[in-house]
């Protein structure tokens, strides 16, 4: 018996995979839930398992190619000599043999003799050139100001990651197709700052990982969340979906593009364990190895560009998700306190918005929820 092997979904936002590598070859024997090949989908690589035993008798797509989910990409037979469907046997399309064009017959540029020597040293085309001189003639002067500008503009190809393909493609679809709008408060740091102080010389000899700002904010953001039901929701197909786990995306910036691992049930973890799994996916992230499972179930993803001096940005919503939260630098800033001038760590962070899912007035005190939250941190600790 013959048995197909497709390109599975493996994620809520697939649509293709590609095909990395093959860890079987043709006529390799086959065990059901053993490895058979490696893909890259729109958020990590995976091993694909084998679904059945036998012999891998034929491989439809080779490494490198991208197929869309479902499509059959091999065949796993009980023998060798098992025949394989006609649909696997795809024709090739016949070659049209055509007459060999003549080149184009191109005049001959005019050029000084001085022009044609430079531009042959410098390796410029002559009839790339507009000459200044008469009858549009190309003189020295014309071949020295196009090789000047070469040299001060050297061209480069930027090859892009497969990652930064998929981000790409996914925020020029959420600028076209969600109706962003922006919110921003600023938050005084003041007492969050004294806390963390004070966890970190609590924890300096007893734990390993350090609470960060961004930690604080992540636990503030799942706090906001599970008082705004609506705000924790997606938006996909024309139906908004409401979620009940409190999932924080986070964004983080690698060689090969920008990914988002998920920090899951932010209201059943304490500082120190959203720290201990921050830093875990960070590194995971980093080394390309964050499971698919580490990757999805966020509806709100934190962005924090503070650690770069970044005083304010607005974010693209990655889609499906309705909101995004950016941040920036804490630095100290004269503020008037009960009319009086102090100094204080002040912050802003900005919520990006999709007005299809979340009103102005509901964006608003969402945003405002957080911000309490970083203003009285006391209320971090006890979830309320």
């Amino acid at each position: 018996m013959i048995s197909k092997v497709i390109m599975p979904k493996l994620g809520e936002t697939m649509e293709e995979g590609e095909i990395i590598q093959w860890l079987k070859g043709e006529g390799d024997r086959v065990k059901e839930g053993e490895p058979l090949l490696e893909i890259a989908t729109d958020k990590a690589n995976m091993e694909v398992e084998a679904l059945t035993s036998g012999f891998l008798r034929k491989i439809v797509a080779p490494a490198g190619e991208i197929i869309p989910v479902t499509k059959t990409i091999a065949y796993i037979a009980g023998s060798m000599k098992e025949e394989i469907p006609q649909e696997a046997e795809a024709p090739e399309k016949p070659i049209e043999e055509k007459a060999p064009e003549k080149p184009p017959i191109q005049e001959p540029v005019k050029a000084s003799p001085l022009a044609k020597k430079l531009a042959r040293d410098y390796g410029i085309d002559l009839s790339t050139i507009k000459g200044s001189g008469p009858g549009g003639r190309v003189l020295k002067e014309d071949v020295i100001k196009v090789a000047k500008e070469k040299e001060a503009v050297p061209e480069e190809v930027v090859s892009l990651s497969r990652l930064e393909k998929i981000m790409i493609q996914r925020m020029e679809k959420s600028k076209r197709e969600i109706p962003h709008f922006y919110l921003t408060v600023e938050v005084d740091f003041s007492k969050s700052q004294a806390m963390r102080d004070d966890l970190l010389k609590e924890f300096k000899e007893k734990e390993e990982v350090r609470v960060s700002y961004t930690d604080l904010l992540i636990k503030s953001c799942g706090r906001a969340l599970s008082k705004f039901p609506r705000v924790n929701s997606t938006f996909e197909a024309g139906r908004i979906t409401s979620h009940s786990e409190i999932n924080v995306g986070l964004a983080v910036a690698t060689d090969k593009g920008l990914i988002v691992p998920v920090i899951k049930d932010i209201d059943k973890k304490n500082l120190l364990q959203i720290a201990k799994k921050r830093e875990e996916l960070v590194e995971k992230a980093n080394k390309d190895s964050l499971s698919l499972e580490e990757l999805e179930g966020a509806a709100f993803t934190l962005s924090n560009l503070g650690m770069f001096g970044i005083k304010t940005f607005t974010a693209i919503i990655n889609p499906p998700q309705a909101t995004l939260l950016a941040s920036g630098e804490i630095k100290e800033k004269a503020v008037v306190i009960d009319n009086r001038i102090e100094i204080r760590p002040m912050m802003e962070m900005t919520l990006s918005c999709d007005h299809r899912v979340i009103d102005g007035y509901r964006g608003a005190k969402f945003l405002q929820e957080i911000k309490r939250g970083l203003e009285r941190p006391s209320l971090l600790l006890i979830g309320k």
